[in-house]
């Protein structure tokens, strides 16, 4: 039996590789993109959605979930937490935790704040590490009357004590209780997140006041999450909460590692966006190869002529594509190791058990895919090609949209602008959209106000007293609580103003509104353009409802008429089944960052409340914001030592954490997209240089006959920049469809626009006109003595 490619053919293939440097590099790299990408975005996914603690038992671990009506987590009551515990037959070990700031006192009127965990003892056991120093957490320490005990960490050890060789022993004063370390836990161990302290938790009544206390559970070998759902739900539900609707509330069963369904909707839409880029990838390079095929045809027609049979043409072209592929696949691994790892390195606190190490499984998905690209790009040309006459074939070499190459080149052309240009349309919008949350507010004050989110403050009473002690320290000018900080989107609701006189009644308009407490609008620097600000009659129980609008709302609603003294409400019913009240407008501000990302959305406004819960304390001071940390921290643990203050950042700086995310999403979408729009030009310089090379001969003897220069550039480029064009308007359309999730999007998408698509297509068009002039100003250089010389 003959062999299909001979060692003579092998490096044939390898010397025309290299012959072609251009369109073979080309390949390459669109290759080793496809694989780096798929890798990377795999890899992700993969921790995001099926990631496991690194635990021999790290697959079964699981979070349970009891949830309200509305989807919203809430904590468990006692009943549910004995019931799964004692009856689920499900679970190998039930246990609960609740993660949260503490206060750490190092001195007096001297605190800091810790990450930690309160958890049930036995649950310490199920963690495969072992203390350093001390003792682990045991079942006695969760007992009532126990002593009152804490387990450290090394990085706490080591960094705040100075590696103390005494530490077991010693009392640390943290929420304002005295507590006596036992035990000090290795770097390695984390568990249920990266924090620096375990504090036992009375399973008999899980009484600590924790907020977003959670039950954790190891299921039995075998036994899915669907059946441990279906069991734990029949359980608890009956022993939930009602709420003033009578509604029962659910109960959920979901892996450790996937902690909500955002990482679902955050994996689906890179999966989504990697598909596209594959599929500019894959049309990449089959353009590429089918070029390079076609353009051989009198080579091997040549051949064929000698003899050779179509199995050993086809064998000996899908080699070189299959090397090409090869290549690119180590290329592309080898990059994705390297991204990310450097990921890794520079990421801030992620979950510890995310490695962004690609398993086995993904490596040879990719490679596989790698592969796959290059087998039907390298086979499908190479099969239609030899199926026609070769020996026919032996004309002069065709032009960029000429014989069998045309037609399948063409669609394939498009298709790869037009997924690039629509994936980069969407790209930059999402970029645009979270560059609005980091813009700057004029009317804000520039570093001036300190935020910082409020732990759970179940009495209204302390919560006035917390912001009392806040204005009383030196140097502040206002403090006062909100509902939501500015920049940070809040769904606008369909608001009615009410008609005045024989006024026709408009329809109900979507608004944002923000529930504030006294002082809130001056600590945040806000000033009346008209009318008034809050005063505290307004947050007497019983007074009359008012609101504060913005300059944008008095042009939506009113088309910048005087609104004070009209009245709005918001449309629809209160979760008590009443009424929402109508306001009368008081006053007008500026507009201070209701609605960063949507002019449309921007115009709304500000309602009083006392008996509901703020989530955030704002303190504008005239000197540095930071500076008034550790005297807050101080003043607070006087009123309450075990209340939670999170997320310390001035105004301009608060939800950083969350805007970082959506920034590296938008630079890691915008990338992909612009990554996808450079191969298709690059793809069409180096297809037009292939095509000049192959048609040199032509070109020249058009030339010694007299062809003149316009008629020979439109015969190179011309095709291509048909496709340019139809293919750019095609992806314009694609990405102007992308406005239009509004509605499954949890952010706030910009107004459709012109603009960008257009930016976006004239860069195409520059582009690709630039990379299809570079081949045809060489091939107006062709000199007929070249071409009679040419292979």
């Amino acid at each position: 039996m003959n062999r299909i490619i001979s060692m003579g053919e092998v490096r044939l293939g390898l010397r025309l590789i290299a012959k072609q440097p251009i369109l073979s590099i080309t390949i390459i790299l669109a290759l080793a993109t496809g694989v780096c990408l798929t890798t990377i975005g795999f890899t992700f996914r993969e921790e995001l959605v099926n990631g496991r603690l690194p635990y021999q038992a790290g697959e079964r671990f699981a979070r349970v979930y009891v949830l309200s009506d509305g989807g919203n987590p809430v904590e468990p009551n006692i009943d549910q937490y004995h019931a799964i515990r004692d009856r689920a037959a499900s679970f190998e070990h039930v246990g609960a935790v609740g993660v949260r700031s503490f206060t750490l006192a190092r001195g007096p009127n001297e605190v800091e704040s810790v990450q930690g965990t309160y958890l049930t003892p036995r649950s310490m056991a199920w963690i495969e590490a072992s203390p350093m120093a001390g003792r682990a957490l045991i079942a006695a320490d969760g007992e009532p009357g126990a002593e009152a005990v804490i387990v450290i960490h090394e990085s706490m050890w080591r960094n705040r004590y100075g590696a103390d060789p005494a530490m077991i022993g010693k009392q640390l004063i943290v929420g304002g209780q005295p507590r006596t370390v036992v035990g000090i836990m290795p770097q390695s161990f984390r568990f249920p997140s990266s924090g620096e302290l375990w504090m036992p938790l009375d399973e008999l009544n899980l009484a600590h006041s924790i907020t977003e206390l959670r039950m954790v559970a190891v299921l039995r070998p075998g036994v899915s999450f669907e059946a441990a759902n279906v069991e734990v739900d029949a359980l608890a539900r009956p022993l939930g909460d009602k709420d003033e609707a009578g509604k029962v509330s659910r109960v959920m069963v979901r892996p450790f590692t996937r902690d909500s369904d955002q990482a679902n909707t955050a994996a689906s839409t890179m999966v989504a966006m990697l598909v596209m880029v594959l599929l500019v990838v894959a049309s990449n390079v089959a353009t590429l190869v089918f070029a390079r095929t076609w353009a051989r045809a009198p080579e091997l027609a040549v051949r064929t002529a000698l003899g050779a049979a179509r199995t050993r043409i086809v064998g000996q072209l899908f080699f070189e594509t299959l090397l090409l592929g090869s290549i690119a696949t180590a290329i592309g691994a080898a990059g994705a190791f390297a991204i990310l790892q450097y990921i890794k390195d520079y990421m801030g606190d992620i979950p510890f058990w995310v490695t962004l190490q690609p398993t086995w499984r993904i490596i040879a998905f990719a490679v596989f895919l790698s592969l796959l690209v290059s087998v039907v790009a390298g086979l499908f040309p190479a099969l239609k090609v030899t199926r026609h006459d070769l020996r026919n074939s032996l004309q002069a070499g065709r032009g960029f949209a000429a014989g069998g190459f045309g037609k399948i080149g063409a669609v394939l052309l498009v298709i790869e602008i037009a997924l690039s240009v629509g994936l980069l349309n969407g790209a930059v919008t999402l970029a645009r959209t979270f560059q609005a949350y980091v813009a700057e507010v004029p009317a804000l004050p520039a570093n001036q106000v300190l935020t910082v989110q409020l732990g759970d403050i179940r009495s209204d009473e302390k919560r006035d007293v917390i912001i009392k002690a806040a204005a009383s320290i030196p140097g502040v000018i206002a403090a006062g609580a909100g509902e939501r900080l500015p920049r940070l989107y809040d769904i606008p609701r369909p608001t009615a103003l009410e008609p005045v006189g024989d006024e026709a009644a408009q329809a109900a308009m979507p608004a944002p509104s923000v529930a504030v407490g006294d002082g809130y609008l001056e600590a945040i620097g806000a000033r009346t353009l008209a009318g008034r600000l809050f005063t505290a009659s307004d947050f007497i129980k019983g007074a009359a409802p008012v609101a504060v609008v913005n300059e944008p709302f008095v042009q939506k609603f009113l088309g910048g008429r005087n609104p004070i003294g009209r009245r709005i409400r918001i449309e629809g019913a209160r979760e008590d089944g009443s009424a929402e009240p109508w306001r009368e407008i008081v006053g007008i501000v500026p507009d201070l960052g209701m609605a960063v990302a949507t002019p449309s959305f921007a115009g709304g406004f500000y309602t009083p409340v006392h008996d509901e819960f703020l989530y955030y304390l704002a303190v504008r001071t005239t000197s540095d914001p930071m500076k008034l940390v550790p005297q807050l921290r101080a003043a607070v643990a006087d009123i309450d030592p075990d209340l939670q203050l999170n997320e310390f950042a001035t105004l301009d700086n608060s939800g950083r954490e969350e805007r970082l995310v959506l920034t590296g999403m938008a630079v890691a979408m915008t990338a992909m997209g612009g990554i996808a729009l450079v191969l298709s030009i690059v793809g069409i310089y180096a297809l037009l240089s292939f095509m000049v090379t192959r048609r040199t001969r032509e070109i020249g003897i058009r030339i010694a006959l007299g062809a003149r220069s316009p008629q020979i550039l439109r015969s190179i480029t011309g095709g291509a920049m048909m496709y340019l064009a139809i293919g750019g308007i095609l992806g314009s359309a694609l990405g102007l469809l992308f406005l239009q999730l509004r509605s499954v999007l949890l952010i706030s998408i910009p107004d459709a626009d012109l603009a960008m698509p257009l930016t976006i297509f004239m860069t195409l068009a520059i582009a690709g006109g630039v990379a299809c002039w570079l081949p045809a100003r060489r091939a107006l250089g062709i000199r007929p003595s070249e071409a009679l010389n040419a292979d």
